[in-house]
């Protein structure tokens, strides 16, 4: 019996132990990493698909977006840090808000969680870590002393804790701020191409496109047709295709060997889509559609673009404008 009760009481305690060193340790170090990671790639582009889709369709900044998630980060792995009666409650809130954003991702078939910058890990990898990491501290957590709430706290490492949190918004849009608009005047000679051609780049560093609202307009007075460098100039006559790629996008290259290569019967134009450092290297497809003219976007800017996109343009007007399947894409009529 004693032997029992002496094992009982040390897996207790080594549950209890994992749980202060998940709560003040672990986690802390796994927000703090997500948080330095996506400030140093700067870049609203690699947040998660499913914040993307949510957020870009209510028109929230997702520049603040982005500030405001790598600000929290900091914020809450100092709290778990520096005031351990709080670290286990703060942690479960933390990862209880991840959870649906990487369910979302997971379902909208994001290649990447956006949790850690330009570093893409599958969400289906970090849900799976995070759900491990709620549930240890929501179950091993909850009889530890040293993480039970508690009606007052240190006055000094309030203290601390309240520097942190201001350092950690200082930092987080002092310098992300920083960096996304060094980034956007980075590519000065993109920029004067692409005011040359109409338009200044977007002034939030992003464009997110809305389709619907661009059917029943001419194309050539949407406002993503003021950046493109190359735009033919005769888009208003007859019907034609606009398809937006990308120059390492499998399925863009897939899309137009099966519906734009060789003679075409209608005009198309293929305008490639950079990413904000400019355009790939590496991986490079070869580009199948000898008769399309080709444009292009400017480097400098995120473009909110999930290639292959098809427009279809009667008289210049879009009559359907969408992110496409190349085995089954819409728009196409031929």
């Amino acid at each position: 019996m004693a032997v029992r009760v002496n094992s009982q009481e040390t897996a207790s305690g080594a549950a209890e132990t994992f749980a202060v060193v998940l709560a003040r340790a672990v986690v802390p170090l796994w927000l703090f990493t997500g948080a330095v990671l996506k400030l140093l790639d700067g870049s609203p582009s690699n947040l998660p698909a499913a914040l993307i889709k949510w957020l870009g369709s209510l028109d929230v900044d997702l520049v603040f977006v982005l500030h405001f998630t790598i600000a929290a980060e900091l914020i809450v792995a100092g709290v778990m840090v520096l005031l351990p009666p709080l670290a286990r409650t703060a942690g479960i809130v933390m990862l209880g808000a991840f959870l649906p954003v990487l369910v979302g991702d997971v379902l909208l078939g994001a290649s990447s969680c956006g949790c850690f910058g330009a570093i893409s890990i599958h969400p289906g990898i970090t849900l799976t870590v995070d759900v491990i990491f709620f549930l240890a501290l929501l179950v091993f957590g909850r009889r530890e002393p040293k993480l039970a709430l508690t009606r007052t706290l240190p006055s000094s490492r309030v203290i601390f804790a309240g520097l942190w949190s201001l350092a950690s918004v200082a930092v987080a849009f002092g310098l992300a701020t920083g960096g996304v608009q060094q980034d956007a005047g980075a590519t000065g000679g993109s920029a004067g191409l692409a005011q040359g051609a109409g338009g200044a780049l977007p002034a939030e560093g992003y464009y997110l496109p809305d389709y619907d609202s661009w059917v029943g307009r001419p194309f050539v007075d949407l406002d993503v047709a003021s950046w493109v460098r190359g735009l033919p100039s005769d888009l208003g006559i007859g019907q034609q295709y606009v398809v937006f790629y990308r120059k390492d996008c499998e399925h863009c290259h897939e899309l137009l060997e099966l519906y734009f290569s060789g003679a075409l019967s209608w005009p198309t134009t293929a305008i490639a889509v950079p990413e904000r450092s400019g355009f790939p290297t590496e991986n490079l497809q070869e580009f199948p559609c000898s008769e399309c003219r080709l444009a292009e976007l400017p480097a400098g800017v995120d473009w909110f673009f999930k290639t292959p996109v098809v427009v279809r343009l009667g008289d210049g007007v879009v009559e359907c404008a969408a992110e496409v399947d190349p085995e089954a894409p819409e728009c196409l009529v031929w």
